[in-house]
């Protein structure tokens, strides 16, 4: 399997990023909900393609009391501002921690496989390396093999 990352994030620049996760959560996680779960499932939803109608319903609107109105048209402007470029982010980190997630458990899968080899010739520490790893290995159990 090829490396395809090597992901290396120096102490400052640690901080840094989790003292701006911190400013974000102060500065925004106040003004935000959350709603329950399945709650997202029963409420309309306002996407692209809608917020376009909506913005022109909102200009429209001038025989209407619209403060409610205009105050949900700006937050969801709002919001948008912040939440694609976090999403993309948030993607972002997932996807390094899956491919660095993948690589470093195939790397641990080939020295488990070279520990058991080892185990076969009688090598010396590998049926230590391979009970302890065998504990932990998320394969199959020996019940479901026996079945």
């Amino acid at each position: 399997m090829d490396n395809r990352i090597s992901f290396e994030l120096n102490d400052a620049d640690k901080q840094a990023i989790l003292a701006a996760i911190g400013v974000l959560n102060e500065k925004l996680l106040p003004h935000l909900v959350e709603l329950a779960q399945g709650e997202a499932r029963e409420l309309p939803t306002m996407g692209d393609k809608s917020y376009g109608f909506v913005f022109k319903a909102l200009e429209f609107a001038t025989f209407i009391d619209v403060s409610e109105f205009e105050k949900d048209v700006n937050t969801v402007g709002l919001l948008r501002e912040f939440y694609v470029p976090l999403l993309q982010l948030a993607k972002k980190v997932h996807d390094t921690m899956t491919l660095a997630g993948s690589e470093a458990y195939v790397s641990g899968l080939t020295y488990y496989g070279s520990s058991k080899e080892g185990q076969k010739r009688k090598l010396p520490n590998s049926v230590l390396i391979v009970e302890e790893l065998g504990k932990r290995f998320p394969g199959r159990s020996k019940t479901k093999k026996e079945e």
